[in-house]
């Protein structure tokens, strides 16, 4: 063949390939393969959607191959593997396109694979992801099959880690990092602008204590991580008009909208689940008179102490403990107390320390300044519209805010020993109470001094300490713990509630019966002396420690008549014999309760 007859050959073979465009699937030897297209495919003249496809081939015998190309869903593409420091919690970092075409992300857990799968496809569901039915099982497979070579570190909590602030939309302070938990509904969210949250919600916190506290109590969950305290929390009751849930929508907005707020109506396992997607903000808990008491009971330390229950797994081994650091704003009509023992519960001073009962207490509501408006009311209409429509900017600025500062070694633990002497806590209990308020005066004073409050020098620490105050007035412990008066308090109540019905006459002069008897009953004049069996004692005190109860109520000289070295007497009751009794003056019991 002459070299004429080569060129013209040639590019006969160039023409040829040029009007026979390349297949942009792949061959029969790459194949099975996994491919995704972010765009429309055109293949010989004809548009296929884009999407995840399946390039799979059928063996025939001596004939070749049938190519088998199978559309799974829409683009959907596994960004990066996932795991913790420890190597556990992996996952993968999944980008995909919803049906209106904006592109999203989650990092899914891995062990969302384990069982059939159906979570994991509600979620890419709920999130506009566009599937084939009857491919459905594919997706798993695809995720499952995908290990590209980018690492990240997963986040099974928002909050700190390792210097980088984690939240489900935004880590702020790092870049390999990524929030991953099987649940995709996030309640954090942004909305309005930064300036229309100070104007229309900030700045009517001036003047008014109650809601200088709050939107302080926001922010000082970002602070427990560095200060090194498990958590804390304020709860605030008063009548239904009073504004708790108003003030409550003003401390909301600094993390999101209206869906950022949560009710107690929810079990202890939810609330634990709660406090993981609420680490290091704020977790706010409406309405307390809608939680079961048993429920309360068992989350009251749990919520503030930053760990769930220990659960076995399926072969009765411990499971890894849900663990969390959450300041609590919580609001209801009567108190942490009252709500328990609606259940038979007695609350513990441990319980009462952690969740703290401040009474709403303004000159309209929860104000005291109404700012030019003509009531309350109109002031509560105001705050909730702003709140509605400016959220979700000053949390991440007050985050931002210390990432900056983490280079100028600002010692949180100082600045909280200072703010915390203004307190002058009369003991240690009330040093631990006094310790939740100073921690929102704390995250106050910081807003404000990096601009994102708009309030003056001071403001934050002055509501904190009318809230001390407060909550130190309704509790009226009178200088003694709240262990000691809630062992004075039950005893009471137990008098009060079953004086008449479970003492028997001392002189057995009454022929009335008494079914569980819990001792004897003297009247003598004026005076009625009760004396409890060891038995109806213990009942009487619910669950406190016997020697501390007796302790308790000796320091008070309840006790009347003693054995020596003993705070019990032996007497000889008539019909019944010797009995050992605890003899006790109500009067001197109910004065100090």
């Amino acid at each position: 063949m002459s070299k004429g007859q080569l060129i013209e050959l040639s590019t006969a073979l160039r023409v040829d390939e040029a009007a026979s465009p390349v297949d942009p699937f792949p061959a029969d030897n790459e194949r099975p393969c996994w491919h995704c297209y972010d765009h429309s495919i055109d293949r010989g003249g004809k548009k296929l959607r884009p999407g995840v496809y399946y390039h799979g081939s059928k063996d025939n015998g001596d004939s070749p191959p049938t190519l088998t190309d199978v559309w799974v869903c829409a683009p959907l593409h596994v960004m990066a593997l996932t795991s913790n420091q420890e190597d556990g919690d992996h996952g993968r970092l999944l980008r995909y396109k919803s049906v209106n075409g904006i592109w999203k992300r989650w990092a899914m857990p891995m062990a969302m694979l384990a069982g059939d799968g159906n979570e994991v496809r509600s979620t890419l569901l709920s999130e506009g992801l566009e599937l084939d039915r009857k491919q459905r099982e594919r997706i798993l497979d695809y995720i499952n099959s995908q290990h590209p070579k980018e690492r990240l570190r997963a986040a099974s909590t928002t909050g700190w880690h390792s210097g980088a602030f984690v939240l489900p939309d935004e880590v702020i302070g790092a870049n390999d990092i990524w929030y991953q938990a099987s649940e995709r509904a996030a309640p954090y969210g942004t909305a309005g602008t930064f300036e229309g949250w100070r104007n229309e919600v900030a700045s009517l916190a001036i003047g008014n204590p109650v809601l200088t506290l709050v939107i302080s109590s926001a922010l000082a969950g970002v602070l427990l991580e560095s200060l090194n305290i498990d958590g804390g929390g304020l709860h605030l009751f008063g009548d239904s008009s009073a504004g708790k849930t108003t003030v409550l929508m003003g401390a909301i907005s600094v993390w999101g909208g209206g869906n950022f707020r949560r009710t107690w109506r929810t079990t202890a396992n939810g609330l634990e689940g709660a406090a993981k997607m609420h680490t290091g903000t704020l977790l706010a808990l409406d309405e307390v008179g809608e939680v079961n008491p048993k429920d309360l009971y068992e989350s009251a330390y749990a919520l503030v102490n930053g760990h769930g229950k220990t659960r076995a797994n399926v072969r009765g081994e411990a499971r890894q403990v849900a663990r969390w650091r959450v300041f609590v704003l919580s609001t209801g009509e009567v108190t942490i107390s009252s709500r328990m023992s609606a259940g038979g519960f007695e609350a513990k001073a441990g319980q009462a320390l952690r969740l703290l009962d401040v009474p709403i207490s303004g000159a309209y509501g929860a104000f005291d300044c109404l700012h030019g408006f003509k009531s309350g009311a109109a002031l509560a209409d105001a705050l909730k519209d702003g709140a509605a429509k400016h959220y979700g900017h000053a949390g991440k600025a007050f985050v931002r805010f210390l990432v900056e500062k983490s280079g100028a070694r600002l010692n949180l633990s100082e600045e909280l020993d200072k703010v915390l002497q203004a307190f002058n806590a009369a003991d240690g209990q009330e040093t631990r109470a006094a310790r939740v308020f100073a921690l929102c005066a704390l995250a106050g004073e910081l807003g404000a001094s990096a601009g994102i409050l708009p309030w003056k020098a001071g403001s934050a620490i002055e509501a904190a300490l009318k809230g001390f105050a407060l909550w130190r007035d309704h509790r009226g412990a009178s200088g003694r713990n709240a262990e000691d008066l809630g062992i004075l308090r039950s005893v009471s109540d137990f008098i009060d509630t079953h004086g008449a019905s479970r003492f028997e006459d001392y002189q057995g002069n009454e022929a009335r019966p008494v079914q569980n008897r819990a001792g004897f009953i003297s009247n003598n004049g004026d005076s009625t002396i009760y004396m409890f069996s060891p038995a109806g004692l213990k009942e009487a005190s619910k669950g406190y420690d016997l020697a501390k109860v007796n302790r308790v109520l000796d320091s008070i000289g309840a006790f009347i008549e003693k054995d020596a070295g003993k705070f019990s007497k032996t007497k000889r009751i008539p019909k019944w014999g010797v009995k050992k009794l605890y003899v006790i003056d109500p009067v001197k019991v109910q004065g100090s309760a």
